[in-house]
């Protein structure tokens, strides 16, 4: 029985990893369950052995590579004495970190920013529903306790501040992913959300600079 639970899970995995070469060659709406099973060299039925359909396949191929963000910024507010600029900056660099180490993660932020085409109205469902609210909710939680400590600009509210942090992270990797020559994201990302972020929030109060947060002379690469 394990045996064979191992070989379905091993099934599994190799037609999503299919789902992914075709998806990124083709584009999500040109790509049909018979020309994934193609290339698994398998049949449609494996495929709805497993999923349901097309979009419950891209589905699960997202959840394959999502960070734990949530987890992940309980871990920081503890590292970084709880203050939320700190945590924002890391969060942001360690999802960029995640995709400079991580091939797979890249091919599949690729296909979602550069081979899901959408139409006018369409709304995000499933994974990509789940990852954004997520991230909302994290990045919310951050500027919530930014503004509470007097550091939120004063012009912004912490949905505005969601907005154009997800704006700026979204073009960063829209732009580095379609052209990979044109940002050298190992040496400037840091950089890069450091100064955004500096437009978002105020120093800290007490002069003090939060561990690798916001305003920090640390330098060098990821």
């Amino acid at each position: 029985m394990r045996r064979t639970k191992e070989q379905a899970e091993q099934t599994r995995h190799q037609l999503l990893d299919a789902a992914e070469r075709v998806f990124l060659e083709r584009g999500y709406s040109r790509t049909t369950l018979a020309s994934i099973a193609a290339e698994a060299g398998m049949t449609r039925g494996a495929i709805y052995w497993h999923f349901q359909d097309k979009s419950h396949l891209y589905d699960e191929m997202l959840r394959r590579v999502r960070l734990p963000l949530e987890t992940m910024r309980e871990a920081y507010d503890g590292e970084l004495g709880g203050d939320p600029v700190a945590v924002l900056e890391k969060l942001c660099l360690t999802a960029i970190r995640h995709l400079l180490n991580d091939e797979h993660a890249r091919r599949v932020y690729a296909i979602v920013l550069h081979r899901r085409e959408r139409e006018p109205g369409e709304h995000f469902e499933g994974g990509e529903a789940e990852n954004r609210r997520q991230a909302e909710t994290v990045f919310r939680a951050c500027f919530e306790a930014a503004e509470r400590a007097g550091r939120l600009h004063p012009e912004l509210t912490p949905e505005t501040a969601v907005d154009a942090l997800k704006a700026f992270f979204t073009g960063i990797l829209f732009i580095w992913l379609w052209e990979p020559d044109r940002l050298d994201m190992q040496s400037e990302a840091e950089s890069l959300f450091r100064v955004f972020l500096q437009g978002l929030v105020l120093s800290d109060k007490t002069g003090e600079k939060a561990p690798g947060g916001v305003g920090s002379r640390h330098t060098g690469g990821l």
